[in-house]
């Protein structure tokens, strides 16, 4: 009898001891889970900000480049829009022409106010000339105003020299 009592304590003890053991290792596990958790939602979040500084960085290289390359060409630049401006005029039919040309904010080269007059076709004709694409002209402002029996031309532009 005592043998048994003996075995059924040890039996008891081994059983409260490996209870009690779980639970520890059961909630040390689940404090690591925890904390793999945590450092894994930290590592996304360091991702996507160091993702988003690298798209900030490439913006500002590109918008620095873009600088510079504008204020390297920009005297070069208001000649070029000038001359052009200059020979698109002289190959129009249009009169009383008015054209200044100054030096835009970069990356615009140049900024040109332009006035004329002439007939509807003309003024048509001059101003699609002006928009056509490869000249460096980005029209800002076109407004066409009726003057019988002519019509007035205004446009505001930004020069960006030659165009690659």
């Amino acid at each position: 009898m005592k043998v048994r009592l003996a075995g059924a304590v040890l039996l008891l003890l081994a059983a409260v001891l490996y209870v009690a053991g779980a639970v520890r290792v059961e909630s040390e596990a689940a404090a690591a889970s925890d904390e793999y958790r945590k450092a894994r939602d930290q590592r996304h979040v360091a991702r996507s900000r160091l993702a988003e500084l690298e798209r900030r960085e490439a913006a500002r290289a590109r918008a620095v480049a873009v600088l510079a390359a504008a204020r390297n060409a920009s005297a070069g630049g208001l000649r070029e829009v000038r001359r052009g401006l200059v020979d698109v005029l002289t190959r129009s039919h249009v009169s009383g022409v008015r054209l200044g040309v100054r030096p835009g904010r970069p990356p615009a080269s140049a900024a040109v106010a332009l006035s004329a007059e002439g007939s509807f076709t003309d003024v048509v004709r001059l101003t699609g000339e002006l928009a056509r694409a490869g000249n460096g002209l980005v029209l800002d402002r076109v407004r066409l105003v009726s003057r019988s029996p002519r019509v007035g031309l205004d446009v505001e532009a930004s020069g960006l020299g030659s165009v690659p």
